[in-house]
């Protein structure tokens, strides 16, 4: 566990939407990254693994579905910013849920090993919070 994980999902992180949950996610690195350093996202909400392919993440305005972040390189995810993963868990405003988050952020700039690949930092998250109301 790394020093920044507890903000990494905050208290207040949860919201119920008409069709899901979405949850602000914030990064635990110190620099703004590229949409495709979201490399992994491993989700579990009340001890069912949601499916990547089911997720969306919204960031700076705009909403896309996680496969799409690969090809999203012009944009950034900003370190005072949350991306917010949508997921189409049923809930209500109110309902209690544990949520389980590995993170994982590819790091373009810091390549490892004899392959020179890109460092993946790990993140994890096993918090219970209570879904708020939808923002506006």
């Amino acid at each position: 566990m790394g020093p920044l994980d507890d903000q990494v999902v905050r208290a207040d992180a949860l919201t119920a939407t008409p069709d899901g949950l979405d949850i602000a996610v914030h990064s635990h690195w110190y620099r703004a990254l590229p949409l495709p350093s979201l490399a992994r996202v491993d989700l579990t909400v009340d001890g069912q693994r949601v499916d990547p392919a089911t997720l969306a993440v919204t960031v700076n305005g705009h909403r896309y579905a996680f496969a799409e972040l690969a090809e999203r390189g012009d944009e950034y995810w900003f370190t005072t910013d949350p991306v917010v993963l949508h997921t189409p868990v049923a809930t209500g405003t109110g309902r209690e849920h544990r949520v389980q988050l590995l993170l994982g952020l590819s790091i373009p700039y810091i390549l490892t090993g004899p392959d020179r690949v890109p460092l993946v930092a790990p993140s994890s998250t096993d918090k219970t919070l209570t879904a708020t109301g939808a923002r506006p």
